[in-house]
């Protein structure tokens, strides 16, 4: 079947990042559509091995179709990127030469009103981006209290109006329970300016879509593993789409590149912690002749570091 398949960002830079053409085993730790597995094994020795992880089975699927030619060098697992470590030495796989992890969610999952990401039009109210999480938007929106709902939204949409819309999700599912995407719409519309609503409507579902799949916990766990994972300078390339998980990716280069802890006011290091890694280079965000032909990537940034 043929699909319009999700484009992945900055794919030029993620390949020079990780040294692709030198590299013989690389994780696609968030496969997707497996755009960057394909441009990958494009450019590696004849040799060369990518292995994709996703939780969703439907990606693996795409991915596996896409990339059916290259046969042997690809293989896919079913799972979560922070367990990126026990899915690979599970193959006897002990170090890999690159990871990347695109932290965006999939146009294909996000597309699919079944799904229920989207706020444009009506679907049920699901936001898992795998069949492992074990909660849903609507378990959450209607089971949680006015504090941990304004809690969420703020702490994982940041926006301003939390308690009031938390507020409003409770006395409107005191009367009705709140199953699709356009009745929690209709809610936060009732008590913010139409003329931010939008701006509103996409940190809500954002919010809610990060606390159920875990995304931030996720990300903090993954990082270290992926380190620990990589070659002698192997390389890790990040792709995040917003703040909070940019925040993350930022502070944990940062502290591993530089982890000692000891006074400026000493005149040498004294606490013995050691840099696991060096950060290659600046923040590398889409051009514009990226952001015309792929409108979806301007938010994009990308995060390198080498292990040392």
């Amino acid at each position: 079947m043929d699909y319009e398949y999700h484009k992945s960002v900055l794919v030029k830079q993620v390949l020079s990042g990780l040294n692709a053409k030198n590299a013989r085993l690389v994780c696609d730790a968030t496969l997707g559509d497996g755009g960057y597995s394909l441009e990958l094994l494009k450019v590696m020795p004849e040799d060369g091995l990518v292995i994709g992880i996703d939780r969703d089975p439907q990606a693996i699927a795409r991915a596996q179709e896409r990339l059916y030619k290259f046969k042997d060098r690809f293989k896919a697992f079913k799972g979560n990127f922070r367990d990126i470590e026990e899915i690979v030495t599970a193959m006897g796989i002990n170090e890999v030469d690159g990871i990347v992890a695109d932290l965006g969610v999939s146009r294909l999952q996000i597309s699919d009103p079944k799904r229920g990401f989207m706020f444009i039009k009506s679907g049920p109210l699901l936001m898992n981006m795998g069949d492992d999480s074990d909660v849903n938007a609507e378990t959450v929106v209607n089971e949680y209290d006015g504090k941990k709902l304004a809690r969420i939204f703020w702490e994982y949409g940041e926006e301003r109006a939390s308690k009031k819309i938390a507020n409003a999700i409770l006395k409107y599912r005191q009367n009705k329970r709140i199953e699709t995407t356009d009745q929690l719409v209709n809610i936060i519309r009732r008590v913010v300016s139409s003329r931010y609503e939008i701006k509103t409507f996409a940190r809500i579902f954002q919010s809610l879509r990060i606390f159920i799949n875990r995304e931030i916990e996720n990300l903090k766990f993954f990082l270290p593993t992926a380190v620990n994972l990589l070659k002698q300078n192997g390389y890790l390339a990040i792709v995040s789409y917003h703040s909070l998980e940019d925040r993350v990716v930022k502070q944990f280069m940062r502290e591993q590149a530089d982890p000692c802890t000891c006074s400026k006011d000493l005149p040498r290091c004294v606490c013995g912690k050691k840099p696991t890694i060096k950060i290659i280079g600046k923040m590398i965000i889409p051009d514009e002749e990226e952001t015309r032909l792929n409108p979806s990537s301007r938010s994009g940034k990308l995060r390198i570091c080498q292990k040392i």
